[in-house]
């Protein structure tokens, strides 16, 4: 072969690689569901791959769907719904798709000290905090004797039964279901061989890449405003806080993460965001941080060798934060091949 052939033949090569790079998109797609807005979008797609991306990303709405009409316990043909007609000391089977999440939300209620608690729901709906009503504060009397079987301990759960000693009890994934959705649309894309995504369901966010990406965490007193930027590859982060639902009473914030020991959504910070290795781990550990507060909060975060940061209010109301082994998550890295 001549030399100019050979420039010519490497020229050529070079067009086309440079073309191919320019091939390269992301596809996304949005819809609503979990009463919050959901974004997935695949990154470096070949323009021939976009139709069979888009084929597989919309199916990833019918794994949402399909979670939320299994777990929202306002919808009275949910399986969540039908679980919770208890009857005070009989056995009830628990369906097949709740098993998995019921059996790790007891296991995160003992590892965060009974902070995180779905059997809180009766004290969440005493409060009015769903989409089909206005938040009022409940009469304390009826709190307090609410509390009582409010609690993941007036339920037992064996052999893939339960077994409540009250029949008012109710159970809620509320602070869980979001991000054992994420992680379920995660492995089916992983499945289908993608390796570069994210998958953000509101506060909650997987990314599925080897490469850095923006993560902002949403500003808890400014509405659309981003108070943090994250670069994140390769794990969940989940953000809790009160702002998404709430009510001012004589000057006081109650919001909708219910503290399962008093059973009031108050705490010394406003909003706590936590990276971890699964969704469902970041959005309860999130919940948990809140209700624990600043000093306790902390603590477990560093403990449990998590990362995080803990918004509070400074005494002439500037917002503060705790960051927690987050130093790594703070600078993108500078990789040309990024």
């Amino acid at each position: 072969m001549k030399i100019g052939h050979v420039i010519k033949y490497a020229i050529l090569v070079a067009f086309l690689v440079s073309c191919s790079k320019k091939e390269k998109q992301k596809v996304s797609v949005s819809f609503v569901e979990f009463s919050t807005d959901i974004r997935i979008t695949v990154f470096d797609v070949d323009k021939s791959e976009t139709e069979e991306i888009n084929l597989i990303l919309a199916q990833t709405e019918e794994i949402f769907r399909y979670f939320n009409n299994e777990m929202n316990v306002y919808e009275e043909t949910s399986s969540i719904s039908r679980l919770n007609n208890f009857i005070a000391g009989e056995k009830v089977p628990v369906p097949k798709s709740l098993t998995e999440l019921l059996k790790i939300s007891q296991n995160i209620h003992k590892y965060t000290d009974k902070a995180f608690d779905v059997a809180v729901q009766p004290v969440v709906d005493l409060w009015s905090f769903n989409t089909l009503s206005v938040p009022a504060k409940p009469d304390t009397l009826l709190l307090k004797e609410t509390l009582k079987f409010s609690n993941s301990d007036s339920f037992q759960f064996l052999n893939d039964t339960i077994v409540a000693s009250d029949e008012r009890c109710r159970i809620g994934f509320g602070g869980i279901a979001k991000g054992y959705a994420v992680d379920s649309v995660r492995s089916f894309l992983s499945s289908k061989g993608l390796d570069d995504f994210i998958v953000a369901a509101g506060g909650d966010i997987y990314v599925n890449s080897k490469v850095q990406k923006t993560v902002g965490i949403r500003h808890p007193r400014i509405k659309d405003a981003v108070i943090d930027t994250l670069y994140i590859a390769s794990a969940a982060i989940s953000t809790s806080g009160d702002y998404e639902k709430y009510l001012m009473h004589e000057g006081t914030r109650f919001c909708h993460i219910i503290n399962p020991s008093t059973g009031y959504g108050t705490s010394n910070i406003i909003s706590a965001s936590i990276i971890s290795e699964k969704s469902y781990m970041s959005d309860a550990f999130a919940t948990a941080v809140f209700v624990m507060g600043r000093e306790k909060g902390r603590h477990f975060i560093d403990k449990n060798k998590l990362s995080g940061i803990i918004y509070y209010l400074s005494d002439e109301g500037n917002i503060l934060s705790d960051r927690i082994n987050i130093d790594r998550y703070s600078k993108k890295d500078h990789d040309p091949g990024n």
